[in-house]
């Protein structure tokens, strides 16, 4: 009974706009529509609890407009007092990457990625068209199978979901064995490989780092690209840059190949070495300089208990990986720690360097 009725409201306001739109003033017809999607969103989200994301449709296709609908919990008590914005990325070939964002995080905060809010509490956005909005070729078209979502406001707090979307996929190529590869690595890589279990475990081929029968060629400045033969169609595999086991990507857990025969992935970082070094008490700001960032100063992460840390990202880092660097309390060279010489270490990937500055 109640859908039934709902459904003669949404009718009813259907013909209103169709007979006011050209009347009405463009705030109006912004009202009429929101109050027709939430009338719409009540019949899509019946079982919807709050804190989850429904979407009308509810089963979205690359070829839909999509609205997003979002009812904030009750510790979310932020989003309805302050402005709520959008952070967008996709999600091609069901990998579990994030790519092709809409527009970088520090420039969602505009009128543009604002969500509308409506009487009931609930938070409307809508993406009217996949390929335009994210700026798409035909074939990132095809490879679409989701869109990750942020809800955020300017100071950062934030909410993430995740929204699935059906695509018109090509079909699926049979497996024989060959396989190409492309990657997006963090800038300044100079090689990498492939490595995984190409081989049974105890054979040469399972896990071998940096093996010249795995490596990928240089496309541009952050992408590589290869083509591999006699590949194992459940290989697990992760991307490496060097011979040594942390010379990897840092990822949780293996990449399934899953018997696809093109994939397109994402480095995002390469296992780093942490710097972590404890500092006299009341000390406000600690700096490093060394040779992984050109001698410059890197504001390093406050973590609480006198202790600050930094990443030192391998591709910063020279050819025999030998790290150098000072603390400072200041982003000025006359503010670095007593000692006189240059702190010296081997870069080693996964690994925390714990260091200590008894005094400025």
């Amino acid at each position: 009974m109640k859908i039934e009725l709902i459904t003669k409201k949404v009718v009813y306001l259907e013909r209103l706009f169709v007979e006011k739109k050209n009347t009405l003033k463009i705030n109006d017809m912004k009202k009429v529509l929101i109050i027709l999607l939430s009338l719409i969103a009540m019949v899509w989200s019946v079982n919807a609890a709050p804190g989850e994301l429904t979407t009308i449709p509810s089963n979205p296709t690359v070829n839909n407009s999509i609205t997003l609908i979002y009812e904030p919990l009750p510790n979310q008590s932020w989003m309805l007092s302050q402005d709520v914005f959008i952070y967008t990325c996709l999600e091609f070939d069901d990998n579990g990457e994030w790519v092709k964002q809409k527009a970088e995080w520090s420039k969602t905060s505009l009128p543009n990625f604002k969500w509308v809010k409506e009487d009931d509490g609930k938070l409307y956005y809508i993406i009217s068209n996949i390929k335009t909005f994210f700026n798409l070729t035909d074939d990132e078209v095809s490879r679409v199978s989701g869109i990750f979502v942020i809800l955020k406001n300017e100071k950062f707090q934030s909410t993430d979901k995740y929204v699935a979307i059906r695509g018109e996929r090509k079909p699926v190529e049979k497996f024989t064995g060959t396989v190409s590869f492309e990657v997006k690595v963090p800038e300044g890589t100079k090689s990498v490989y492939v490595a995984g279990t190409f081989g049974p475990e105890g054979t040469p081929n399972f896990w071998k780092h940096a093996d010249e029968k795995y490596k990928l060629t240089r496309k541009d400045a952050t992408t590589f690209v290869g083509v591999i033969k006699d590949v194992p169609e459940d290989l697990q595999y992760l991307y490496v840059y060097g011979s040594r086991v942390d010379q990897a990507e840092f990822r949780m857990g293996h990449r399934p190949l899953g018997g696809k025969t093109k994939v397109h992935d994402v480095v995002e970082y390469w296992g780093d070495m942490t710097l972590n070094v404890s500092v006299p008490k009341g000390t406000k700001e600690v700096y490093v300089s060394g040779n992984f960032n050109n001698w410059g100063h890197s504001l390093m992460t406050d973590i609480g208990n006198n202790t600050w840390i930094y990443h030192v990202a391998p591709v910063k880092i020279g050819a025999d990986e030998q790290v150098e660097y000072k603390y400072y309390t200041k982003a000025d060279k006359s503010a670095s720690e007593p000692q006189p010489n240059n702190r010296k270490l081997k870069f080693v990937g996964f690994s925390t360097q714990y260091d200590e500055v008894t005094k400025w």
